[in-house]
């Protein structure tokens, strides 16, 4: 018999904020808005019944939201001086996200080709304030 530990709402909660964190903080850096509308049609990063492996278990969870804060520092900091080093750590949480459902199926290389060019203000981009103008 095997004991394991559920994860806690806080963390699926913190899940769920990761993957939005890289739709609001991190697409908008190397996608237009209509590429990653297309990303959010997919369902990426954003599994479904049929295609979730996570369990909800602690270790699980801890996996995911490990992976995914990798995949936020390294995305965020990326450049062609370290792409080996920043290729690996990419494509192995990318790997790890996948077991769970998680699928991303872009390459890192669709990152450093498009970088940058995404637009300055876009509809995923968080707002700097609540007010109009």
């Amino acid at each position: 018999m095997k004991i394991v530990t559920a994860s806690t709402n806080e963390q699926e909660q913190h899940i769920e904020e990761l993957v939005e964190e890289m739709y609001k903080e991190v697409f908008p850096i190397y996608f237009s808005d209509e590429t990653i509308g297309q990303l959010e049609k997919m369902a990426v990063l954003k599994p479904t019944d049929e295609t979730m492996i996570y369990n909800g278990t602690l270790k699980e969870a801890f996996e995911i939201m490990s992976s995914l804060q990798t995949l936020i520092a390294v995305l965020k900091h990326a450049d062609e001086g370290r792409k080996q080093e920043y290729e690996s750590l990419y494509e192995r949480n990318r790997e790890i996200l996948g077991r769970y459902g998680y699928e991303l199926p872009l390459t890192f290389s669709d990152f450093l080709t498009e970088g940058g060019k995404g637009p300055l203000l876009s509809r995923y981009t968080k707002a700097a304030n609540r007010y109009l103008i």
